[in-house]
């Protein structure tokens, strides 16, 4: 077998993706109860003749259309409940995923380790995010890598002088110092 098999794992978040999915259910299964009540209540002052198995049933019209309905339609309404279970569980993947693949990179950065690179699926939702993300990384790399060589420099002067004390010495950890300030004055920083 050529290939690397890869293990889907629909459910990423459990808890994020159990509450949308009932969420979707049941917000479906609402709109359902509520369009039958307005059915209903239109239908209040009527009566409906139905023919089931050589008997006529005579009754109140948003009874017997709710007993006809659920008579006639229960393995449909039992599939398309399965459905609508499995489309609310596709569609919270496309954000659940992404979601984890955000907190797992946060926590890397918070962590010092800047090497993170997001990447996600062409469909799924933060692909903007993730590149904004990705973006802000390579940069603040490079401008750590800046401040680190300046910092390198400072340190090579500050050895050169101490074993002989020149004024270019003095000049070299100025201009040092200053280009650490430049790229420290690139970001506005939270106050302590």
């Amino acid at each position: 077998m050529s290939g690397k098999f890869k293990r889907r794992n629909y459910f990423i978040k459990k808890d994020f993706q159990g509450r949308m999915i009932l969420g979707v259910f049941l917000f479906a299964i609402g709109s359902i109860v509520l369009f039958t009540v307005i059915l209903g209540l239109f239908s209040a002052g009527s009566i409906t003749m139905s023919y089931e198995n050589n008997h006529l049933q005579i009754g109140r019209t948003p009874v017997m259309l709710l007993k006809n309905v659920l008579a006639a339609n229960w393995v449909f309404i039992i599939i398309g409940g399965s459905l609508l279970i499995l489309a609310a569980l596709l569609v919270s993947h496309r954000i659940a995923g992404p979601q984890f693949r955000f907190e797992k990179a946060l926590a890397h950065m918070l962590g010092g380790d800047l090497t993170d690179t997001i990447h996600l699926r062409s469909r799924d939702e933060g692909n903007t995010l993730a590149d904004l993300l990705n973006t802000f990384n390579r940069q603040l790399s490079a401008r750590l890598r800046e401040i680190d060589k300046h910092a390198r420099a400072i340190e090579q002067t500050v050895a050169a002088m101490n074993q002989d004390t020149t004024p270019e010495h003095a000049e070299k950890l100025r201009h040092h110092a200053d280009a650490i300030r430049k790229v420290t004055a690139s970001f506005t920083l939270l106050d302590e």
